[in-house]
């Protein structure tokens, strides 16, 4: 396994070899190798400014805040949510949830096998609809769970990953399309893309299927089938990889560093990226 990072690193955070770190360290501006291990593999990189999530099967509390937590206060909202959680996601003003469907909902396509179907709920400020992808109603309010209908029945198959980051959210298929969302306002990514406030289907390049995405507080990256990456939005902090420009308009690809084996994964902080083999 390898493990390739780039971008804000004022805290040596990116720096996984124990060595003595620097007084001011810089970002780095390339992916570069920061771990190295052969009898090990990634299985997820959880890198934030400062959030907590707790999963207690499909039943999700909400605080205030993190001193009415850590004070055992009772929370403020307790949600019980219609199927299976498998992600739980936040966002600058809300967060996301992935659930397997109940046994009641429509199944998949037959042509992506035993593959469950998925619902996908938002909720949060609802200053910010274009984040929740929904209209809020009576009986389902922005500051609870509400499904997000536009991620049914996609012609590619069940939404099988989320993600989040700023203003901006993303779903990707098991047919391997990406649909994006956000507040264009708010989120440069956003703009770019000509994003509207519902799930739209992003086009990267001819014939180029994604395998996974992560979104940051500015930027996005994701993985083709053919294990390329992609990135689009702010490099401000060298968080796209790409060392002589400031910002990406467009879809841009990288010239990743000669790895050993494949790329199998990316993610990303509010102002990095990974990627690992």
């Amino acid at each position: 396994m390898e493990l390739y990072a780039t971008g804000h690193n004022p805290w040596n955070q990116l720096q996984f070899d124990g060595s003595k770190a620097e007084e001011e360290p810089e970002d780095i501006c390339n992916f570069t190798k920061v771990l190295s291990d052969d009898n090990a593999q990634v299985t997820s990189i959880r890198a934030f400014p400062s959030y907590t999530l707790v999963f207690n099967q499909s039943t999700i509390t909400q605080h205030p805040d993190l001193s009415s937590l850590l004070s055992s206060l009772p929370p403020n909202e307790t949600f019980t949510l219609p199927g299976t959680l498998t992600q739980l996601i936040p966002f600058e003003t809300g967060f996301a949830a992935l659930l397997n469907s109940p046994s009641s909902a429509p199944p998949p396509p037959p042509s992506f096998g035993s593959l469950s179907a998925t619902e996908v709920y938002t909720w949060g400020d609802d200053r910010f609809l274009p984040t929740l992808a929904r209209e809020p109603t009576t009986s389902s309010p922005a500051s609870c769970p509400g499904l997000v209908t536009y991620l049914q029945d996609l012609p590619t198959g069940p939404v099988t990953q989320i993600a989040a980051g700023g203003y901006l959210l993303a779903a990707l298929t098991a047919g391997n399309d990406l649909y994006c969302w956000g507040h264009a306002g708010r989120s440069p990514v956003a703009q770019y893309l000509s994003l509207s406030d519902v799930p739209e289907p992003v086009i990267i390049g001819d014939d180029i299927e994604i395998v996974d995405m992560a979104v940051g507080m500015s930027h996005m990256i994701v993985l083709t089938t053919d294990g390329e990456v992609y990135v689009i939005g702010s490099n401000t902090n060298g968080q796209l990889g790409l060392s002589d420009t400031e910002i990406a308009k467009e879809w841009t690809r990288v010239d990743v560093p000669s790895c050993e084996g494949r790329i199998r994964g990316v993610a990303a902080g509010p102002k990095a990226s990974f990627f690992w083999t």
